[in-house]
């Protein structure tokens, strides 16, 4: 009973052990599986932050371009105000007034000098050009502040021309970046969506990794069960041989007291000595 009861957990403690180390096995090749997953990711990762530096230095390009194209637009309407100004004639704007100042503080300067006036009319003269001096002063900082804009243009609407061609050429330039930008950003996307899969799929890995380890792990505690059971039957029947053995030694022992029994008490004397019981000689 003892022997066929062992070959049955023998038997069962490597099914499961088997099975144990075929699941690990499993989980082994989807760990592997994983890591090329997140090799993959990492190299598209690092991809993705080479398209990303691309775009953004695009991006800070087409700033540029863009910015200097608004300055040119200023520059043009500035242009173009002071064209209509021009074509005015008396409404020039500050240029007008500052030459109608400087006619009269002409005409004043004359009049003091070649007329004669009473102290009273002279000083009155002396202050009106005092203020008028002052006004031209500040007409004079205002024509030097537009002309400052303007780049002292000579011609005005050829300078308007060249600047809406200089526009032209930046808004090309802005197009181009921004198509240029859009590639890139476009990759960046792609990139993202591949990424995102790859953690989906990394997931699943983990998830079915988690499954085979736990199956895993209960084939091990039923093959660690069928092991201590081995260990017991064993220990059992190493400790009935042992019996045995002490029985055989008492019977060597007893040999010459047993010589002038019977047959019959002689397997008597043997039965007991199994059962460890005491016996008497006949």
């Amino acid at each position: 009973m003892k022997k066929s009861e062992l070959r049955s957990a023998e038997e069962k403690f490597n099914f499961y052990k088997e099975k144990r180390n075929e699941l690990r096995a499993q989980a082994r090749e989807l760990m592997e599986e994983k890591d090329m997953l997140r090799e993959k990711r990492e190299k598209i990762f690092e991809e993705m932050r080479t398209e990303k530096e691309k775009r953004n230095a695009l991006v800070s390009e087409m700033k540029k371009h863009k910015e200097e194209r608004e300055k040119i637009r200023e520059k043009i309407r500035a242009l173009i105000s002071y064209s209509r100004d021009m074509r005015k004639g008396a409404n020039r704007g500050v240029e007008k007034q500052l030459e109608d100042v400087e006619n009269e503080i002409k005409r004043i300067e004359k009049e003091i000098q070649v007329k004669p006036h009473s102290v009273e009319d002279e000083n009155k003269l002396i202050d009106k050009l005092r203020k008028l001096r002052v006004q031209r002063e500040e007409l004079k900082k205002e024509v030097a502040n537009k002309r400052k804009l303007l780049g002292e243009v000579d011609n005005i609407e050829g300078e308007i021309e060249k600047l809406k061609k200089e526009e032209k050429e930046e808004g090309k330039k802005v197009k181009e970046l921004y198509e240029q930008s859009q590639k890139h950003h476009e990759m960046v996307v792609e990139l993202s969506k591949e990424i995102m899969f790859l953690k989906e799929k990394i997931d699943e890995k983990n998830k079915e990794i988690k499954k085979l380890l736990e199956k895993a792990d209960s084939y091990n505690e039923k093959a660690n069960e069928m092991l201590q059971k081995i260990i017991e039957i064993k220990g059992e029947r190493k400790k009935s041989k042992e019996e045995e053995r002490k029985i055989l030694e008492e019977l060597e022992e007893k040999s010459k007291e047993i010589t002038e029994m019977k047959d019959e008490d002689v397997d008597k004397f043997i039965e007991a000595l199994k059962k460890k019981k005491k016996i008497s000689y006949p």
